[in-house]
């Protein structure tokens, strides 16, 4: 699975759940507490199924417009939908973030760094996030988005010590507003994955449509 070798094509679906609790300590400091829940079902390809079940907190100041974050996630990772718990992990994460609009164009840029522990040895990496998201809103209910995003990981221990992996990863959608909670957004994404292990490397194009609702 996502390899230069043996490619395959396939179909499949990825409901992904959470539940969250939001408030405010103070005017500029908020808090989250949430869980959830996410897995990938293919057709036909079943070795590539695997699920996520993680729970967590973030803190998060507000200051001149910018949004700096601490995050606490505990997770179990599956081999499957929810089969066989391939391994538990912890990961801590700070990040930055800020909104900016322009006209009907609003661009939101996001730095977040993670270091994972886990009980496996080869799970435990630190990982850089650098991301854009792009929403340019054509009327009230119809927008184009974007999320160009560049991730880097350098693994930390086990079989994957020294291990560097990037991943470069763009895509366009063209969204729909049904209600202020109910959206659905159908997009092409293109993802290349660059690693000093060369099995590691690989393409992938992902083309169909996302159901987001909140309630």
């Amino acid at each position: 699975m996502f390899s230069r070798d043996n490619r395959k094509s396939d179909f499949f679906y990825e409901p992904d759940v959470s539940v969250r609790l939001d408030g405010n300590l103070t005017d500029d400091l908020s808090y989250r507490l949430y869980a959830r829940a996410q897995y990938d079902a293919f057709a036909r390809e079943k070795d590539g199924n695997a699920a996520v079940a993680r729970m967590g907190a973030r803190l998060t100041e507000n200051w001149d417009g910018w949004r700096f974050s601490a995050i606490y996630e505990h997770r179990y990772d599956f081999d499957g939908v929810y089969r066989d718990l391939a391994f538990t992990s912890d990961d801590v994460m700070g990040s930055v973030a800020r909104d900016f609009r322009v006209n009907n164009v609003t661009f939101s840029p996001l730095l977040l760094l993670t270091y994972r522990f886990s009980d496996l040895a080869e799970a435990r990496r630190w990982r850089f996030d650098a991301l854009l998201g792009i929403e340019v809103k054509l009327d009230p209910q119809w927008s184009i988005v974007s999320t160009p995003l560049f991730e880097a990981f350098w693994f930390t221990d086990g079989l994957n010590r020294g291990r560097q992996d990037q991943i470069y990863s763009a895509d366009i959608g063209l969204k729909y507003n049904f209600a202020s909670n109910v959206s659905l957004t159908t997009s092409v994404l293109y993802e290349a994955r660059e690693s000093n292990v060369m099995v590691r490397r690989y393409r992938d194009l992902r083309i169909g449509p996302r159901l987001d609702f909140a309630f």
